[in-house]
């Protein structure tokens, strides 16, 4: 439906009764497909709800409007596209058999050459295009069903009604913070957040390996505290509720370290092999994708500067990044570094803009979303931090929310709690 190169293709073989459908319920989505050139879902949901009760095709429709499993897709593709170029081999190899054996040796050579390039040109590439004004209804059809599964909240209203809901897919979220304030925790609460929305999610930690980061998650779960879960230390009861939830949620969360590689480097390209390993091997496509930290991954340049500015650029191609027909991209979480201004920063209240992000602005240009952690010395007696919205691209930022911790069960903040009272003043004051 989305791929007018295959739909060409099915025409062309179909029409001249090569290849058949046997499924009732497939013969029917084509004959809807082939009436416009440029169907929509849209569409075929309002044919499938004309369907008699005991039309044949209605069996498998509503399985068929629902499908999710990305290896469909590509597996019908590529198997489409190879037949057809056997297809075209075979007429040229007869064409050239006949001519050859009547004496034409230019005629055989040259009908078996076009063949080839015909051959040659049977490509089916995902191209990022689309046809404006005829794509409506789908747009609309997209946006009735994604709704608010189309974005993933921080789970703090104030930051979120800011946010306009949350980050969305296509966008980058970037955290700045000192060293030490809760960059890893933030990471790990948009990752168990997602989950629990039933959203899918790859976490590629770039410092303090896996083990650390699923004893995080799995603390995090467990509402316990963090030091307990490393030593296995969790209540039997607990232990029976996280079996029962990570039931439920069990394809939901990826993690990916790079201790398997020689040297402890990842950088964009790694992400990539993983996305499509995940995707040719489960069919398998996050929705979320947490780099831990973008600072960290390996890119090309000179300078240090100049690797973490390639670096944050391609973590925005790759929110971007248009995997497969329908496709509309992921969203992406990376933290990145602050410098402190001076040894005692963490003595006085004060909030960190985006032009103070560590190195240079120039690297998180390119990010949709632009938060800090805030937090001084007394806040964290008091478990307390404040989160500013430094930057949102598509409406007002400047947000500042002071925010419950919660480092100890592996959250960043406690979800729900907005507003919690304000650090006691100080003594004399």
């Amino acid at each position: 439906m989305d791929d007018p190169g295959l739909r060409a293709l099915l025409t062309r073989y179909l029409d001249g009764g090569q290849i058949g459908w046997t499924d009732p319920t497939s013969l029917w989505a084509w004959q809807v497909i082939r009436q416009e050139e440029h169907p929509t879902r849209l569409m075929l949901e309002t044919a499938r709800r004309r369907l008699a009760a005991d039309d044949p095709a209605q069996g498998g429709a509503d399985e068929l409007l629902r499908l999710d499993d990305v290896r469909d897709n590509e597996h019908v593709r590529g198997e489409v596209t190879e037949w057809a170029r056997k297809q075209t081999f075979l007429a040229g190899f007869e064409e050239a058999r006949d001519a050859w054996n009547s004496g034409d040796v230019n005629t055989a050579y040259d009908r078996m050459m076009a063949r080839m390039e015909e051959m040659q040109a049977i490509r089916l590439e995902v191209a990022d295009r689309s046809w404006f004004f005829t794509g409506f209804g789908d747009r609309q059809y997209r946006r009735s069903i994604d709704g608010d599964w189309d974005c993933l909240p921080v789970g703090v209203s104030k930051l979120d009604k800011a946010m306009g809901g949350g980050l969305r897919r296509g966008e980058l979220e970037v955290v700045m913070a000192y060293s030490g304030i809760g960059k890893s925790f933030w990471c790990v609460q948009r990752g168990a957040l997602a989950s629990r929305l039933r959203l899918k999610v790859l976490h590629v930690p770039l410092e303090g390996g896996r083990s650390t980061v699923e004893d995080r998650y799995d603390s995090y779960f467990a509402e316990t505290l963090f030091n307990a879960v490393r030593r296995g230390d969790i209540e039997a009861e607990v232990v029976a509720a996280m079996h029962r939830e990570y039931m439920a949620l069990k394809d939901r969360l990826v993690i990916r370290g790079f201790g398997d590689r020689d040297a402890w480097a990842a950088g964009y390209e790694d992400i990539l092999g993983e996305l499509g390993e995940l995707r040719r091997s489960k069919g398998w496509v996050p929705d979320l994708i947490v780099v831990d930290y973008g600072d960290l991954m390996r890119a090309p340049g000179d300078k240090e500067v100049d690797r973490q500015k390639v670096a944050f650029r391609q973590l925005k191609a790759l929110s971007e990044r248009q995997e497969y027909r329908g496709h509309r991209g992921y969203m992406v979480v990376s933290p990145t570094q602050a410098q402190r201004p001076s040894p005692n920063a963490d003595e006085r209240e004060h909030v960190l803009k985006p032009q103070q992000v560590a190195d240079c602005y120039e690297k998180v240009r390119v990010a949709d979303i632009i938060l800090s952690l805030n937090r001084t010395n007394r806040e964290k007696e008091t478990n307390m931090a404040r989160v500013y919205l430094g930057k949102y691209r598509h409406s007002e930022d400047g947000c500042l929310v002071r925010v419950r911790t919660n480092y100890a069960h592996g959250q960043f903040c406690v979800v729900g709690i907005d507003e919690p009272p304000p650090p006691p003043p100080k003594v004399g004051a």
